[in-house]
């Protein structure tokens, strides 16, 4: 019983790790092309270490015998998107409301209980919430890093019960290791017992998901937390800086620079037939991007590769949308809506 319910919980944490990826990426490609380079830089980083989080998540998965899932209606968030202490996640542009709901994904120690669900820029576009699985996996109100604390007492308490080697039973061919990813920002761990699995959840709370322990991440950099709290402020963090507001030199940010993209977009706000061809074209994008990912934690870790095209894919069709208003909707810009798919790109 215990390992099915550690099962359900990795499974919700590889869920949890992909929710996070579109909000930010919404928010990295809204930017202007010209300008913004440094918070570009920033979100992009981020992007790529949630990537390696559902990636870990999922070797850890795999490593006790499950089987990951990210594709299908079932799996692939929709938006609004709430996580786990109340947090809820919106498709926004590059603004001020979409740095903030960024901290509090990333701390929470940040309220998610914020006037964000009052500001214009979200009037009416709060559509009904889709929980994340790992709301209704948890044994209990909790916040993200608290989430990994029980998946970790949990995973600790099983392999006292059953034996480590009974439990870490998984192939290890489905283990999507360095070979198949390394992106920046950490590299993949391959999971095979209980010491290796607690090091790749360590890395995943280490590099910015829940609590505060450093500022810094075993490789030296910032926790996403304060690379956020940086774009808020405007400056940089100093090696002397304690954890509050950055001291150091400015860190150009101009939230002006980015297209006002409608929050929380849906295929049905497009009745133009031309941005309603390019929201299909990046939903195929996205889609197909699942089934590669979902692929690759299978058995398939090759399938990474052609991920990478079909990243490329989903950012050209985003951009497209992005650059167009929405006759609709004065003063909107497009942008992706992430529904998924069914049939195949």
């Amino acid at each position: 019983m215990s390992v099915a319910r550690l099962r359900e919980l990795l499974q919700a944490a590889v869920t949890l790790e992909l929710s996070t990826i579109p909000p930010y990426l919404c928010a990295l490609y809204s930017m202007h092309p010209e300008g913004n380079d440094e918070a570009k830089l920033v979100i992009r980083s981020v992007v790529v270490e949630e990537m390696l989080h559902m990636v870990l998540a999922a070797n850890v998965l795999n490593a006790i015998g499950g089987e990951p899932r990210v594709a299908g209606a079932e799996h692939a968030p929709r938006y609004p998107h709430e996580l786990p202490d109340g947090v809820v996640m919106d498709l926004l542009p590059f603004s001020p409301q979409a740095v903030e709901a960024f901290l509090t994904v990333e701390n929470p120690g940040h309220s998610p209980h914020s006037a964000l669900s009052e500001d214009p820029v979200l009037a009416g576009r709060r559509h009904p919430h889709h929980v994340s699985k790992a709301v209704h996996a948890a044994s209990g109100p909790t916040t993200i890093g608290e989430f990994y604390a029980e998946i970790v007492e949990l995973m600790t308490r099983t392999a006292a019960d059953v034996g480590e080697r009974e439990l870490f039973c998984g192939d290890p061919a489905r283990q999507v290791t360095r070979e198949y990813y390394y992106a920046g920002g950490g590299a993949s761990i391959t999971v095979s017992d209980l010491a290796s699995a607690r090091r790749a959840l360590a890395e995943i709370v280490e590099q910015g998901e829940g609590e505060m322990y450093s500022m810094y991440d075993d490789d030296g950099d910032l926790a996403h937390y304060f690379r956020f709290q940086q774009l808020k402020y405007g400056r940089a963090y100093l090696p002397s800086d304690d954890a509050g507001v950055p001291t150091g030199p400015p860190v150009s940010v101009d939230f002006d620079a980015a297209y006002p993209m409608l929050a929380n977009p849906r295929n049905a706000d497009y009745a133009d037939p031309e941005l309603r061809a390019a929201s299909d074209t990046a939903n195929r994008a996205w889609s197909e991007l699942l089934r590669q990912i979902g692929r690759a934690f299978n058995g398939e870790p090759a399938e990474l590769v052609p991920a990478v095209h079909s990243m490329f894919k989903l950012r050209d069709a985003m951009l497209v949308l992005l650059a167009n208003p929405i006759a609709d909707h004065p003063g909107r810009h497009a942008g992706p809506t992430f529904e998924w798919e069914a049939s195949p790109a």
